[in-house]
């Protein structure tokens, strides 16, 4: 999200004051409209990379470790790392403490027996550092980043070492509470790093580091893409070879614990020590894959295969930076149907493939209705009916003593009904009950349907509602915000409509 999209959709007015700290003058004494504008006009301050470096090495060097390990956790660890860079207020809170007690957990897995000589020789520094008054001065702490990036030792190892001597993310590896966390979000909001804005409709506030930001961060640590999205590039077949690894290592100058290690050594070492880039391109014009390659690649992922090996190389690393993993509380597949439910539609493949929600093309087909089947019962309340035989639409409601059917139809361009009614006249002339209303659900509709709609109304007593996938997904959405504590039905009624959808009424 750009920078100026943040000031518009801001959560609070204190919370643009807090932002406006780090470059507007005189803020606490405009009003909300004047600060606003203020905002957007120093915008350039907040994005340009030599003021978000300063900002950064200030914070970790700064006095309170908590600014210095909750900074790095959330912004660096977690939102850098989520689509948008953006995550809700709560959910940023529980990961930073879930990644806290993670680093601590696998802290406690360490053989200080087995540490690298570098890692024991920091190990050491740390504990002398902390043995005076129990506490780390300013020049210690500077002393320590010095050494730390001379011994190519990375922040998620520092905290690990710093664990083993009990020393994180508190004394005795207490973890930071929320209300701890908190301050420190706080703190980075009024130095111009992060943004909380809310959503209107659904009243939920979420953390988010600006486009522009994010670029300059992602800059100081040479991040090229999010984690997961690296980790499912370097996962291709295209790279995930133990010969090609190892070769890239050797050539790396990169260390190895083990002696003879396997892909999935290999794998690990290249995620912590090498770039995106030079897991594709190595580390000369001659080095990494061909540029045949790079082009089979791109052709594989569908984007374009033409300019030079370092211009491939950045579509092909763009492609994966969009990748997100599905995640979901639940196991049931559905769920994650409904929340692609209009790409499916639309048959948008290559976003699909990406994302793992298809295998192959012909899934949009059934996923379809299973994501249709999902809105109907599990948001709106109303179980599918199991049909018999094989000459049926893709689903039927009971409504009352009569039955409502629907039928999805994917396609990349609108449906015209003109080519179904056959099909769809069949269905219902077959069920035995009455039929008030056939649900027909697409990406869109010609506007010839809508007259189909109508001549087919005129002449039988059952009407033919049109409604996009879009639009159902938006009534689901909106009957589950609407319907949260009463656990209500959704009257189906309201899909007794000939033509066009129209949510007039629903939730007045």
């Amino acid at each position: 999200m750009k920078f100026i999209e943040c000031i518009e959709r801001a959560s609070t007015f204190t919370d643009l004051k807090r932002i406006a700290n780090a470059y507007v003058i005189d803020y606490k004494r405009l009003s909300y409209d004047d600060l606003k504008k203020a905002l957007v006009k120093t915008a350039p301050q907040y994005s340009n990379y030599e003021n978000v470096k300063k900002t950064w090495e200030g914070i970790i060097l700064n006095e309170n470790p908590d600014v210095r390990i909750v900074s790095f956790l959330l912004l660096i660890k977690i939102l850098l790392n989520k689509n948008d860079f953006t995550e809700t207020k709560e959910k940023t809170i529980d990961e930073v403490m879930g990644v806290e007690k993670d680093i601590v957990n696998k802290a406690n897995e360490i053989d200080q027996n087995k540490l690298a000589e570098n890692n024991l020789f920091f190990k050491y520094v740390l504990e002398a550092a902390w043995a005076k008054d129990n506490n780390v001065s300013v020049d210690e702490r500077n002393l320590i980043e010095a050494i730390r990036i001379k011994f190519d030792i990375s922040m998620e190892r520092y905290f690990k070492i710093s664990a083993l001597i009990g020393k994180f993310p508190k004394k005795e590896n207490v973890i930071h509470s929320g209300d701890e966390i908190a301050r420190v979000h706080n703190y980075l909001m009024s130095v111009g790093l992060l943004f909380t804005i809310r959503d209107q409709q659904k009243n939920i506030d979420y953390d988010v580091i600006p486009d522009e930001v994010a670029g300059c961060l992602r800059k100081l640590y040479n991040l090229e893409m999010r984690y997961p999205g690296y980790e499912k590039l370097i996962s291709q077949k295209w790279v995930k070879n133990k010969s090609y690894l190892q070769n890239l290592v050797n050539r790396g100058n990169i260390q190895v614990a083990l002696k003879n290690p396997n892909l999935t050594d290999l794998f690990n070492v290249c995620l912590k020590k090498l770039t995106p880039s030079q897991v594709l391109g190595g580390f000369s014009a001659n080095d990494g894959l061909s540029k045949d390659e790079l082009i089979a690649w791109c052709k594989d992922i569908n984007v374009p295969m033409h300019g030079s090996k370092p211009e491939l190389i950045k579509r092909i690393i763009e492609y994966y930076d969009s990748y997100s993993p599905i995640s979901l509380e639940t196991q049931d597949l559905r769920e994650v149907y409904f929340q692609y439910y209009v790409e499916i539609a639309n048959r948008e493949y290559d976003l699909l493939r990406k994302q793992e929600v298809i295998a192959k093309d012909l899934d949009c087909e059934h996923i379809f209705e299973d994501g249709t089947d999902y809105i109907f019962e599990k948001i709106l309340g109303h179980k599918p009916l199991i049909m018999k035989g094989s000459d049926h639409p893709d689903g039927m409601l009971s409504f009352n003593d009569k039955i409502i059917m629907w039928d999805n139809k994917s396609k990349e361009r609108c449906v015209n009904l003109q080519d179904h009614i056959d099909q769809f006249n069949r269905y219902i002339r077959n069920e035995s009950k009455d039929v008030p209303v056939f649900i027909v659900i697409g990406p869109d509709f010609t506007e010839e349907s809508i007259n189909v709609c109508a001549k087919y109304a005129a002449n039988n007593d059952t009407l033919i509602l049109l409604i996009t996938a879009q639009e159902l997904k938006d009534l689901a959405t909106h009957w589950k915000e609407f319907n949260a504590k009463e656990e209500k039905v959704f009257p189906l009624g309201y899909f007794k409509q000939s033509g066009r959808f129209n949510n007039k009424g629903i939730f007045d």
